[in-house]
């Protein structure tokens, strides 16, 4: 069999090449991220452009995305509407990134739409190899065939990496969200708040709802200036009258009352708001939602990796911060909680600014673990023990659930363990544990 035929056989179909599915779309990933529209939209026209299939409600922001977009969904769903979500990472099983009225895509599912996407690859890596769609660009147009295939009336998508050039970015949407502007990606997203505020309010489209969680109000500003140009509703999630109680946490705010939160902090009940403001724009636009659907989407909200426990002897909590901001909202949330001695289980990325973070989280912990996420882009787990030893007692491990095994050895009636760092350590310590 000559070269070229092997490499024909090679490609009949993915399935035979790869045990999971994830493992082809990872085998599209390439060096580097280079942002921009052109190579998905081209690679959607080839595939009948889903995304003309269903309502887009696209949320972006450095934090609180995620737990802003699991809202949303629960609140459409209260109402009746069939739902699409795509999240971006996963915390444990790779088919949570895209859902349907609340459930993971089946692997079979997946395996089928890659089917149908491969041969476009295929002939595109052949034929104008320039054009060839990235991981994130081949697996958000699996979102859009799976949301189309399945006739949603809404589609959530949360914005990979800042959101003008970002592929959620290409669907068409009358509902747009940036919850806050801090500091991540400054590489791809500008090493000012503002340049990132630029990025982030690109998603804001022609005639949009928008709502903004941004505090700082020449962002809002900003956001409100592009807002005028485009003809868009400008709406600030917390310009109303409200009062949040801890223990168990509550909003209390007109006409709905309280609302319970599945969370511990303040930030949790402020992503909440976020997500009620947009809900109210819903109504606006006349989707039919109740106060009850509005109520109780939020409060059937469970929000996984953000301080969750997940153990209660030994007592321990994981949270998905992987910034800088991430980690001092985890800072603020930890004074809302008792604990004798703060055990700290960390790993890190490498293009993060880990020594900031560090800074955060340092001064509180009285021993810390360091591990390696399970991703290429790894931050060294010893070089991140030596940073951590400026403020106390740490050791380096491999592996996350090494490290928190000897977390476990060491911790007493009393002591909090705390997982974090990054998505990809969190997940591969659920997995392991599960």
């Amino acid at each position: 069999m000559g070269r070229d035929e092997e490499k024909e056989k090679k490609f009949e179909n993915p399935r035979d090449d790869f045990k999971h599915p994830e493992d082809y779309l990872y085998s599209l990933e390439r060096i580097g991220v280079k942002l921009g529209l052109d190579k998905i939209e081209d690679f959607l026209s080839r595939v009948g452009d889903p995304q003309n299939d269903f309502k887009g409600i696209v949320v972006g922001g450095t934090n609180g995305k995620g737990s802003v977009c699991r809202a949303l969904v629960n609140i459409l769903e209260e109402g009746g509407y069939t739902t699409g979500l795509y999240l971006s990472p996963h915390l444990v099983d790779f088919e949570e990134r895209i859902q349907i009225n609340g459930e993971n895509i089946d692997k079979e599912e997946l395996w089928s739409l890659i089917e149908k996407v491969h041969p476009v690859v295929k002939n595109i890596e052949e034929r104008d190899p320039e054009k060839r769609p990235s991981f994130f660009e081949v697996l958000t147009t699996l979102a859009f065939l799976s949301f189309s295939n399945h006739d949603v009336d809404f589609a959530v998508l949360e914005v990979g990496m800042g959101g003008r050039l970002d592929a959620t970015n290409v669907a068409p949407h009358d509902y747009s969200v940036v919850t806050y502007v801090g500091y991540d990606h400054a590489e791809h997203l500008g090493d000012s708040k503002k340049k990132r505020a630029y990025e982030k309010g690109g998603i804001i489209a022609e005639g949009n709802y928008f709502v903004t969680g941004e505090k700082e109000k020449r962002i809002r500003d900003y956001f409100k200036e592009v807002c005028e140009e485009k003809n868009a509703d400008f709406n600030y999630a917390f310009d109303r009258d409200y009062q949040i109680s801890y223990d168990p946490l509550k909003i209390r705010t007109e006409p709905y009352g309280e609302i319970k939160i599945q969370g511990l902090t303040s930030w949790q009940a402020e992503n909440a708001l976020i997500s009620l403001k947009m809900a109210e724009g819903f109504k606006e636009q006349g989707h039919e939602l109740s106060e009850r659907d509005i109520v109780e989407g939020i409060e059937n909200t469970r929000l996984p990796g953000k301080m969750e426990f997940i153990k209660k002897k030994p007592r321990v909590m994981i949270d998905s911060a992987h910034n800088k901001t991430g980690f001092e909202a985890l800072k603020h949330g930890l004074g809302n909680i008792q604990f004798n001695r703060l055990l700290l289980v960390v790993g890190m990325l490498e293009d993060k600014d880990y020594e900031s973070m560090i800074d955060i989280l340092g001064p509180s912990a009285d021993m810390v673990y360091t591990a390696e996420p399970v991703s290429e882009r790894k931050l060294d787990s010893q070089i991140l023990c030596e940073e951590f030893e400026s403020y106390c007692p740490s050791e380096s491990h491999e592996h996350g659930i090494e490290a928190l095994e000897k977390a476990e050895e060491e911790w007493r009636e009393g002591d909090l363990i705390v997982v974090t760092g990054s998505m990809y350590l969190l997940g591969d310590i659920l997995k392991k544990l599960r």
